[in-house]
């Protein structure tokens, strides 16, 4: 009972710690760009515009740390919504842009600690050993890259992984219409978890009956339309720039890929018309990986876990760009995959690549905008005398990305073989 009140003492201890670091980053810093974006979307949403629009960011906040315009965000609507009633709450109360960047965050760094606890319970659950669980609880709690990620660049990926994980969850324990619900939630706020539901169905179909497999499917998509869709009729927003722009996505070129060769050779970010089908290659890549997985066991909850990081790998080795934000998708999965093999390399090879690469990319350098301009006027000038030396680490970062990712894909279709 004593060594139990220790363990739940510096647990507490750590926990609180974690939000405090976390509640003191996130009021200082943000992405100059995204930040800027999400504070613009907030404004107009809550004064009744689209968030799919441009926007005079400086002269909204009467600040010129602002890019004078920003396009509106590229996501589906509820995380438009959710910055609309947090403009209307806390800036329009308090006017204060560091309490707005926190507020903004909550759910985010919430989120991080959800995933701290929900993690380590799920690798107890699978027999991995106490000490080892909670490894990988503090591994999670005080992880570099996600706290980096969310609670300084205010991306909201661990919410997406979180919602994700519920879903799969859900889906273990033959809960259909709490794992459908959870899975168009996460697929509403960033589209990227959608790719998982053929592996949904696939499981239902192997475990329940056809009309199970439908109900499943139905609520999905009921839950992805009213979350997705239904604010564009609701708020009378203007889908036309959505259609007009959705080749945006298949046609840049660059970020963590090896696509980033573009912007070293040719000084450019975009695919050339000739090579726009790359821009496609992700779907085929998607469809072989599901066949091949489908030839191995989806039986337990490791089953999942190992399918749905593998889909989600295959998917950013190949799409021509890919943020690195969105490699927070990937960590608490290939934790508890590389946890249950012994391979700790493994788990943190995959945060550690991402990082790096964002120093290369000069991101940090923009997380100071609300603060302090020194530090981006640094790396401007930096860039200037050394931007073809900084191209070319981007670009064999990438490579070592791509081989011990697909190292790792690999290693998943040879796994519990039928």
């Amino acid at each position: 009972m004593r060594t139990i009140n220790i363990i739940r003492n510096r647990r507490f201890i750590l926990v609180t710690l974690s939000i405090i670091l976390q509640f003191t980053l996130a009021g200082f810093l943000g992405h100059h760009y995204d930040m800027g974006i999400f504070f613009t979307v907030g404004y107009a949403v809550s004064n009744g515009n689209s968030p799919y629009g441009i926007f005079p960011a400086s002269m909204i906040f009467d600040n010129p740390a602002f890019f004078e315009e920003l396009p509106g965000i590229g996501y589906p609507p509820p995380w438009a919504l959710y910055l609309g009633l947090v403009y209307s709450l806390i800036y329009q109360t308090t006017k204060n842009i560091f309490v707005y960047n926190l507020a903004i965050k909550l759910p985010i760094i919430l989120s991080n600690i959800g995933l701290a606890f929900i993690v380590e319970r799920l690798a107890f659950t699978q027999n991995i050993r106490r000490e080892t669980c909670n490894k990988i609880f503090y591994f999670l709690l005080f992880n570099p890259f996600i706290i980096y990620i969310s609670a300084i660049w205010g991306q909201f990926d661990s919410l997406v992984i979180l919602t994700t994980i519920f879903a799969l969850n859900k889906l273990y324990d033959r809960n259909l219409f709490s794992s459908a619900f959870f899975l168009g939630l996460s697929s509403s706020l960033k589209i990227l978890p959608l790719v998982l539901l053929p592996m949904f169905i696939i499981f239902i179909k192997r475990n329940y009956d056809l009309k199970s497999n439908l109900k499943f499917i139905t609520i999905f998509f009921s839950v992805l339309m009213l979350l997705a869709y239904f604010p564009f009729l609701i708020f009378n927003w203007d889908t036309s720039i959505i259609f007009n722009n959705a080749d945006f996505h298949f046609i840049r070129a660059g970020g963590f890929t090896l696509f980033n060769i573009f912007d070293l050779l040719y000084d450019q970010t975009f695919l050339f018309e000739n090579l726009e089908a790359l821009g496609y290659l992700w779907i085929p890549a998607l469809l072989l990986t599901i066949f091949l997985l489908h030839r191995t066991r989806l039986d337990n909850y490791m089953d999942l876990i190992r399918w749905t990081s593998s889909l989600f790998f295959v998917l950013m080795l190949t799409r021509s760009w890919v943020s690195e934000q969105n490699i927070v998708l990937l960590i608490p999965l290939v934790l508890l995959t590389a946890v249950s093999n012994n391979n700790w390399s493994m788990a943190h090879f995959v945060w550690v690549m991402p990082l790096l690469f964002s120093f290369v990319n000069t991101s940090p350098f923009q997380m100071f905008f609300l603060i302090s301009s020194k530090p981006f006027e640094f790396i401007k000038e930096f860039d200037i005398s050394y931007r073809i030396p900084r191209l070319m680490l981007k670009f064999i970062l990438a490579i070592f990305w791509q081989i011990i990712g697909w190292i790792y894909v690999i290693r998943t279709f040879t796994v519990r073989l039928k």
